[in-house]
């Protein structure tokens, strides 16, 4: 064998060792690799045939700012009324379904006499701010720190609230004898259905006394919702509030303007403005000239007399008109005339030797429709000489005297600690209207007459509330003499503003005799 022959058989023993020896992984890697095309064999390849191009686009999320909360108020404000459907508060019935537990007072039965009075510190705004007035405050209900009548009050007023928004009209108003059919379970205490504007005057009244307001509270819908009807049933021309039928339109204008002038006072929303102010100007319209206020104004008799009970509301109309400036009230004005005309009224009504205000004569006592009196005695009540102190403070204070008025009232409030709150159907001593202008009469007054008074207050209105049921959370009309005209939402609007006399209203009085 050649050197040539040799070297390529030593090449090829060379090769042929070395690939005996990488024989196992070269035969796994064909395995492998025929795995793969078998795989790739059994794959769907059509897709790779479509012509279509998929574009994913990514657009930045743009950032949301929230705006101020005072930037969202104005904007409210310049918007018209809404159609939003009302969010109800879920109602308080469970809460109410164990038997009531007997009123637990607060504080000691033994209590030191004293003259200071009792100031509910807290949040709270002015009518008027800005013109000088630091009078007739609408107190803001900011939290229970500024409350004053404790948890069992506190709960009576919340299922008070929450019953009245769950019978509120989809329109916005409260009908007085079909208000059932907004639970549609056959709630009792039907009212007058003339006495539609009255009972939505006093349940807004009700929710703005606790704070709600067009723009603000829980109930804020419900409050939207009444004043819009409130102003879409005004009469353009002279803007009276309700229709001029039966004997007792008068009590719902009153009713209705005050609600009006209190939302105005406590949102200053813009279009509250033109409606309060023309129906306040009804209010002075509808005087009888020199004298005060009557069931008709005057127009089916002009020589009609005048009564306290009509009177002491727009009292309430035109003291709460001037602090939100919504009526003139400078030396010749017409609301200053007619303000210290009604404090001449009341005097004239009054008996100076009982201090008792009367009805519609000197010292008579209160009112009974006929036959009446023979359930609710006339001796059961001073709820028109309640009505005269919460007029001489009010009116007294808008004019600037209010010093003036102290031995009248030092009188009635001697009378109404006799007569305190008492439920007791047998003797008839259940009166709403009077324990209402009791309530923010001895409020005024301060110390140990407000003190005795709001002992007996609770205890009757909390006790006495209804806790089952679709009605929990309201009181029984039947149970008072007034209570056939404006039904269930009259006794709950009514009873509910009681117990929130303790940041409604600033107090005007206590501190200064």
């Amino acid at each position: 064998m050649n050197s040539t022959n040799r070297g390529e058989s030593l090449a090829f023993a060379d090769l042929l060792r070395d690939w005996l020896r990488d024989a196992p992984w070269f035969a796994a890697s064909v395995i492998v690799h025929a795995l793969i095309a078998l795989v790739l064999a059994n794959m769907e390849w059509r897709v790779l045939e479509s012509s279509e191009v998929f574009v994913c686009e990514i657009t930045p999320r743009e950032e949301r700012v929230e705006p101020l909360r005072a930037e969202e108020d104005e904007k409210d404000k310049e918007r018209e009324f809404d159609e939003a459907e009302p969010v109800y508060a879920e109602p308080l019935v469970n809460e109410f379904t164990d038997p009531p537990e007997p009123y637990e007072e607060e504080y000691s039965h033994d209590l030191p006499i004293s003259p200071e009075p009792e100031r509910i510190e807290g949040g709270f705004m002015i009518c008027g701010q800005g013109d000088g007035r630091t009078g007739f405050a609408l107190r803001r209900a900011e939290g229970a720190a500024v409350r004053g009548g404790g948890p069992p009050v506190e709960r009576a007023v919340s299922a008070g609230l929450d019953w009245l928004a769950r019978h509120q009209h989809p329109e916005g108003f409260w009908d007085c004898d079909g208000f059932d059919a907004q639970c549609g379970l056959g709630c009792a205490g039907q009212g007058q259905p003339l006495n539609d504007v009255g009972v939505t005057g006093l349940a807004l009244l009700a929710f703005l006394g606790q704070g709600n307001t067009t723009s603000a509270g829980d109930y804020r819908k419900e409050v939207k919702r009444g004043v819009r009807f409130l102003c879409d049933v005004q009469d353009p021309h002279d803007g009276c509030l309700t229709p001029r039928e039966g004997m007792h339109w008068m009590y719902n204008h009153a009713l209705g303007a005050l609600a009006l002038t209190e939302a105005y006072g406590l949102s200053r929303w813009p279009p509250l403005k033109k409606p309060a102010q023309r129906a306040v100007e009804f209010v002075l319209e509808s005087r009888i000239p020199g004298r005060a206020w009557r069931y008709n104004n005057g127009t089916i008799d002009p020589a009609e007399q005048n009564d306290l009970s009509v009177t002491g509301w727009m009292i309430m109309c035109l003291a709460s008109a001037r602090d939100c400036s919504l009526c003139d009230f400078s030396e010749r004005s017409e609301a200053r005339r007619a303000m210290a005309e009604a404090l001449v009224y009341i005097d004239d009504m009054t008996d100076s030797a009982t201090g008792r205000t009367g009805y519609k004569e000197r010292g008579q006592g209160s009112s009974r429709e006929a036959g009446d009196e023979e359930f609710w005695p006339f001796a059961e009540t001073e709820a028109m000489t309640a009505v005269a102190m919460l007029g001489r403070v009010f009116a007294g204070h808008a004019m600037g005297d209010i010093e003036s008025q102290q031995g009248a009232l030092e009188a009635g409030a001697a009378l109404l600690r006799k007569k305190l709150p008492r439920w007791d159907e047998e003797a008839g001593s259940i009166d709403y209207y009077y324990w209402y202008y009791g309530s923010y009469a001895m409020f005024q007054m301060a110390g140990n007459d407000w003190r005795t008074w709001k002992r007996a207050m609770e205890k009757s209105i909390v006790e006495n509330q209804r806790r089952t049921g679709c009605m929990a959370g309201s009181w029984d009309p039947d149970k008072d003499p007034w209570g056939d005209n404006g039904g269930r939402v009259y006794s709950t609007a009514l009873l509910t503003l009681c117990l929130e006399v303790f940041y409604r209203y600033e107090l005007l009085v206590g501190a200064r005799f």
